[in-house]
């Protein structure tokens, strides 16, 4: 009986863990205007580099970095689908990250970038379901630096109102082992940041930058 009450006790805080996740799933876009001092968005979906360069486009931050990207992209493939924003503005403002694989590495990635351009603010442009997660590793990574969350909603999605039962509890365990890693900040060493501006040709070594990120702290 006893084993019995501990195993409903256990499901009773996974489903209540389950429901507060999805309810940190934004619904809408909380803060559309205010300026910041840079904008990051995660590689992963169209939708995602179009709003990002129509923020940037509207003159809302003075650097983009577009984090994630395939070592198969070259800039020029970069430039088409941020077809909001002018060539100079492109040339000038926009750094292609290489070296992330995943949340964790577009965290570092984002945090060597804001650090390396002394960033105080910065937007952070994702999916919606994506969202909570890639603001935990981000608050791991830049502790001293104001995220703005900028979801978008891609219609495949959230075409009926809600995450896909596959998509939902992956995300929430990914989420779940997010929170565990900011909690166990303090034991692990940031590693370098890999940021390159856009260029004629294709990206090489000799033409990338490394940043050292501050060491994250542990938030309470």
């Amino acid at each position: 009986m006893r084993s019995i009450r501990l195993f409903a006790l256990v499901l009773c805080f996974l489903f209540g863990a389950y429901g507060w996740f999805l309810g940190r799933i934004p619904t809408f876009v909380d803060d559309a205007t205010s300026p910041t001092d840079g904008i990051v968005v995660l590689t992963g979906g169209a939708l995602r580099l179009d709003e990002a360069a129509a923020v940037m486009a509207e003159g809302r931050a003075r650097r983009l970095l577009v984090s994630g990207v395939s070592t198969d992209s070259g800039p020029e493939d970069i430039r088409e689908r941020l077809s909001a924003l002018s060539d100079e503005t492109f040339r000038c403002c926009v750094d292609l990250g290489y070296q992330a694989r995943n949340t964790v590495g577009n965290a570092e990635e984002a945090a060597a970038w804001a650090v390396a351009h002394g960033m105080k603010t910065l937007r952070v442009v994702t999916a919606a379901y994506h969202m909570p997660r890639t603001l935990v590793e981000l608050h791991r990574a830049l502790p001293g630096v104001t995220l703005v969350p900028h979801p978008v909603f891609p219609e495949r999605v959230f075409e009926s109102g809600t995450l896909p039962p596959v998509t939902a509890p992956l995300e929430f365990a990914k989420y779940t082992m997010a929170l565990i890693r900011q909690r166990l900040a303090d034991l692990t060493p940031a590693s370098a940041g890999r940021v390159v501006a856009p260029i004629d040709s294709e990206p090489s070594p000799a033409k990338t930058e490394q940043l050292s990120p501050a060491r994250p702290e542990t938030t309470p």
